[in-house]
């Protein structure tokens, strides 16, 4: 299992730290909770840093990505040890469960850059970026709730783009589709609709079937907001904040008390006197996506 994010994957990054020296996977027949023992099936010596992650639940007490010791039983076995102290004198943590039914855990072995290492950079990574620009470059699912206005449009306020509305619903009850439609911002309905559309609510609300009738929360709305693909401007600026922060010689990053750098035709960070990651060649990217322009501190 390696890192992912919604926009860059683990092997887009060239440049992670030394990796673990191993990696192995288990699943829960694996685990004897009687002896605290997990059947892996890689060689760990006692005293390495291990690591688990998984793609369910770890077995409790184990934490994904938390710094634990191993204790070699034998060749394919061991236990788990909270410190190098207790992996040396052989004190186990207690197992109280296997971790979910059907998961596969990942065991990472080493001092190096572990897979939840770099997951958390993938992540922090991606969070800057959504925090700057106020979108999402992949389809973000929602499903809020609104203030009826009485009017035939409902603005939804979100900063990203609406791709799909899939469901709406006046106080409980969900309209067709063919009933309503949405450009980037709104919803609304279609005004020839028909008084009969809609008999249930005429008699709760004495309903225009034009309009969202007044009312606090009374309106449902499922879709999706963001962009259908990941444009590969927003890619690349994921890929170089990974790599400088593993590597910080590789671009030339700044700090807010220097800001002077041109960063596009129309976009210059003296001239509008903003900080947003700390590093000149992702701001030169992110300059045309920006909708905002928030302080922000270096990641």
């Amino acid at each position: 299992m390696s890192a992912s994010g919604n926009y860059i994957v683990e092997s887009d990054i060239s440049n992670w730290p030394t990796a673990v020296s191993q990696t192995g996977t288990f699943i829960a027949s694996d685990i004897t909770l009687e002896s605290d023992t997990i059947v892996v099936d890689i060689d760990i010596p006692t005293g390495s840093i291990i690591r688990f992650t998984s793609d369910g639940t770890l077995p409790a007490p184990l934490v994904y990505g938390q710094r634990y010791y191993s204790i070699k039983v034998n060749a394919t076995t061991i236990k788990v040890a909270a410190s190098a102290v207790n992996a040396v004198t052989g004190t186990a943590i207690d197992l109280t469960d296997s971790g979910s039914t059907g998961a596969i855990h990942t065991i990472d072995v080493g001092e190096g850059s572990s897979t939840s290492d770099r997951q958390e950079i993938i992540d922090r990574v991606e969070e800057v970026i959504e925090t700057l620009t106020k979108d999402f470059f992949y389809a973000k699912s929602f499903d809020e709730y609104y203030d009826g206005n009485n009017k035939n449009r409902l603005h939804l306020g979100f900063t990203a783009k609406i791709l799909t509305i899939t469901a709406v619903k006046i106080c409980g009850i969900s309209l067709d589709s063919s009933y309503y439609t949405n450009d980037d911002w709104s919803i609304y309905l279609d005004p020839t609709l028909a008084d009969e559309a809609y008999p249930e609510l005429h008699l709760r609300l004495k309903w225009d079937t034009s309009l969202f009738p007044t009312g606090e929360g009374n309106i449902c709305v499922t879709g999706t907001i963001g962009h259908s693909s990941v444009p590969s401007a927003i890619k690349r600026a994921c890929i170089i904040l990974c790599e400088y922060e593993n590597d910080p010689t590789l671009y030339e990053g700044y700090s807010p008390n220097v800001i002077s750098e041109d960063i596009g035709e129309d976009w210059s960070i003296e001239n509008k006197g903003v900080f947003w990651t700390g590093v000149r060649e992702a701001d030169r990217i992110l300059a045309p996506y920006m909708r905002r322009i928030p302080n922000f501190r270096a990641i």
